[in-house]
């Protein structure tokens, strides 16, 4: 049995990425259903709103799912009384860079103690090594290919390495949305495979009508990369928001753009994902957003993925050195 189902409880190896304003309750359920992994994209929402996320989701599906969350000290001690509380099948651990293992290690226990199994994304092979001696269950090692916060190696990079040195399953995620990717993906060592930007058009995605239009509709480089100054860099499709973004790095120092980008970027998802503006909001979807070219449900996406890299890699060996 695949791995990365067994050690989830889940029947394919796919899991959709957490995603502010995107991975909301319908289309978490809709990929748990499907037979993969939902996550809930709460992680730096109100309390509120991330118990009745939880409780929408279980009117959904009986299906195991996951709430993510950031490895920022601030935010875990009132995400933790939530996950005590709540049990969710999977806590997914983001994280953006220098992961602690002393927090680690005592937030992993304590999800653990309730039964939840661990996740971990990481974008650097040096975070991974700590959560997985931390105790994380399956890593998620995502490449600057993908959306939202990105850092500087791609996934092929990433997924060898981490396939090296790691014992627990690990799962490619940036820059995959089809069973071509997959199969590139199981070369590379990955168990199983994370998609955020394909299921941004999904047909149970709640999210603003404008912004499927925007991920279909976008092309080859149609994503561009802003905030290196805050040294939380973010992919975004291009637009007059990440046009601006770009000048005000461009023509100021590191301190003085990081200043300057906060009053632009600050809502500016919001702004995209509920609002539907596309000029002034930010669309953070991967440079994969190329070939996600029709709305189609998340039941389909996965199981279309599946299939074409299954028959892939049924006929690889006819390749000719």
């Amino acid at each position: 049995m695949n791995r990365v189902c067994e050690v989830l409880n889940i029947e394919k190896p796919v899991i959709q990425g957490p995603m502010a304003w995107i991975s909301t309750a319908p289309l978490v359920a809709a990929v748990s259903n499907a037979g993969g992994l939902g996550i809930l994209g709460v992680g730096f929402a109100p309390e509120p709103f991330i118990r009745d996320q939880i409780v929408q989701t279980r009117k959904l599906t009986d299906k195991p799912f996951g709430m993510n969350t950031i490895m920022i000290p601030d935010n875990l001690e009132h995400i933790t009384t939530i996950i005590l509380d709540e049990k969710p099948p999977v806590v997914y651990a983001d994280t953006i860079a220098g992961l602690d293992m002393k927090l680690c290690k005592k937030y992993f226990d304590l999800w653990h103690s309730v039964g939840c199994k661990v996740v971990v994304k990481a974008s650097f092979i040096e975070d991974a090594v700590i959560a997985e001696k931390a105790g994380a269950d399956v890593m998620i090692v995502k490449g600057w290919e993908g959306g939202g916060h990105v850092t500087f190696e791609a996934t092929t990079v990433l997924v060898p390495q981490a396939a090296d040195l790691m014992k627990i399953p690990v799962i490619a995620s940036g820059g995959l949305a089809d069973g071509r990717g997959m199969a590139a993906a199981i070369a590379l060592g990955a168990e199983g495979f994370e998609m955020g930007t394909a299921f941004m058009a999904a047909v149970e995605t709640t999210v603003h009508p404008n912004v499927k239009k925007a991920v279909i509709e976008a092309g080859d480089m149609s994503t561009v990369i802003t905030g290196y100054c805050t040294d939380e860099p973010c992919r975004q499709i291009k637009n007059k928001l990440a046009d601006e973004m770009i000048a005000v790095e461009a023509n100021n120092t590191k301190a003085e753009a990081a200043k300057k980008l906060r009053p632009i970027a600050e809502s500016s998802l919001k702004k995209a994902m509920a609002e539907g503006d596309m000029i002034d909001g930010a669309v953070m979807a991967g440079q994969i957003t190329a070939l996600v070219k029709k709305e189609r449900t998340s039941a389909a996406i996965i199981d279309e993925a599946l299939a074409e890299a299954k028959e892939i890699l049924a006929h690889i060996n006819e390749f000719q050195f």
